[in-house]
């Protein structure tokens, strides 16, 4: 039966004097944010591929690179001249090294060995546990990785042991069909000989995006809907846009107006996850679940705990200043409307209060990555979600994978799974960028005749 463990509450959330704070990520971990505004934002994925596929394999940083330490420890093995071992060194150093302590990477494994910050890390960490099947993900990546010539062996035998690593965040993944479709696309570019790198970053640049904004529109539904994918619209960089569009009024508007919201969900959430049975988590519609399928008894015990947290929450914890909580704001009985009623309570206090810098300071990162990766500027209409001809081409290649071309609509069905939604007049501009490219074929002049050929 649910409930809360009011010990385990205690020590997430009261200091020794028991004052309360708003804590998050403790028992319940959803995004990689924090309240505090000296959190620096992730404002490119540039440097992101070490960190990433160093979680994917739970190995830590690596140790500096001492380029001279391995060339010489390599020479060891390899016989050579006195007259060519120069050569032979100068080879090695201009082909797999950029200076003393960096690798010129030509393998996915390579950059395992390169530096990244620790938001990188953490991002990776975010990225890894919601939307990767890092069974399967591991599994392609090592029957993939051959080795063009010996001396890509011999590097890759004298770098550095990497160390395994703890996980040290456990994430709960919420939309599932995100990370089958992440998966299967990552998987794609790994097996596709004509992908590169960027590729790859671009995908799981996207996909953050991706992910955390359906996160987001997601637990304002709080739990009474299945966990699949909203509409989200978006527009070619270059068309003209109006606020009478979809982009517009479905577009980033309706994420933006939810930003504001993630802290709040953050601690509610980690609130109603001070149980015993720690390796339990709860969900909004977890609780709505097993609520449902109570017994009459067994639905009063769960309300009544719920109802005793809000009710700790805003007159032991939070001292009311200069506004007033409604301490009615549910409906008796129903479990959802006293969970709105909560979250509600909770945000009321960062609005009202100069605690609202947390609350302003735990959506900076994730704002600041959006508007310097999918949003530009488009005049009266503000911000908008717009595809780049890179991200269109990228999309275009992973929806179509290796079929040697799809039908147009089927096509455009492929960007909704993967949360790209566009209205009829970006469907035009979409067309006429692959006509450019001589991607259409047309068997007559309706859509369901036209065929959008793979991109090599």
């Amino acid at each position: 039966m649910y409930s809360i463990d009011y010990d385990i509450f205690s020590k997430t959330f009261l200091d020794k004097n028991g004052k309360f704070s708003h804590k998050q990520s403790k028992q319940f971990s959803m995004f990689p944010y924090t309240g505090s505004s000296g959190d620096k934002a992730v404002e490119s994925f540039d440097n992101i591929l070490g960190a990433f596929l160093r979680m994917l394999y739970s190995y830590g940083s690596p140790e500096t690179i001492d380029r001279n330490s391995i060339i010489e420890s390599i020479c060891e093995e390899v016989e050579c001249t006195d007259d060519s071992i120069t050569d032979f060194k100068s080879i090695v150093r201009d082909l797999y090294f950029l200076n003393d302590t960096t690798l010129r990477c030509s393998g996915f494994k390579m950059f395992m060995y390169t530096l990244s910050s620790k938001n990188d890390q953490k991002i990776s960490e975010y990225l890894v546990r919601t939307i990767c099947d890092v069974g399967q993900m591991k599994k392609v990546l090592d029957e993939n990785q051959t080795k063009n010539n010996i001396l890509d062996s011999l590097i890759e035998a004298h770098l550095p042991k990497l160390e395994p690593k703890k996980n040290d965040v456990i994430y709960i993944p919420l939309i599932p069909e995100i990370k089958e479709r992440f998966t299967k696309d990552f998987i794609f570019l790994i097996k596709d000989k004509n992908a590169n790198y960027n590729d790859v970053i671009s995908l799981i640049s996207y996909y953050y995006f991706f992910y955390t904004s359906q996160v987001i529109l997601y637990i304002n539904k709080f739990g009474r809907s299945k966990a699949t994918i909203t509409p989200v619209f978006f527009c070619t960089e270059w068309e003209k846009t109006s606020v009478s569009r979809e982009c517009f009024n479905r577009g980033w508007k309706q994420i933006d107006s939810k930003l504001k919201t993630m802290f709040s969900h953050a601690v509610l959430l980690e609130m109603l996850n001070q149980t015993s049975n720690t390796d339990l988590k709860f969900t909004y519609a977890d609780l709505l679940n097993i609520y449902d399928d109570s017994s009459c008894d067994e639905k009063e015990q769960i309300f009544s705990e719920v109802l005793k947290l809000k009710y700790n929450y805003t007159t032991l914890y939070v001292e009311e200043d200069g506004f007033t909580f409604d301490k009615d704001n549910y409906e008796a009985g129903n479990l959802e409307s006293l969970l709105r009623g909560f979250f509600n309570d909770i945000i009321k206090q960062f609005e009202s209060t100069s605690r609202n810098r947390a609350n302003d300071a735990y959506k900076n990162s994730f704002q600041s990555f959006c508007k310097n990766n999918v949003l530009k500027r488009c005049g009266r209409c503000g911000n908008m979600l717009v595809l780049t001809e890179e991200l269109l081409v990228l999309l275009t290649k992973v929806s179509i994978g290796n079929r040697k071309q799809i039908r147009l609509n089927e096509l455009f069905d492929e960007f909704n799974k993967r949360g790209v939604f566009i209205d009829r007049q970006t469907q035009e501009c979409v067309v006429d960028f692959y006509e450019k490219l001589n991607l259409i074929e047309k068997k007559s002049d309706s859509g369901d005749a036209q065929y959008v050929k793979g991109i090599l």
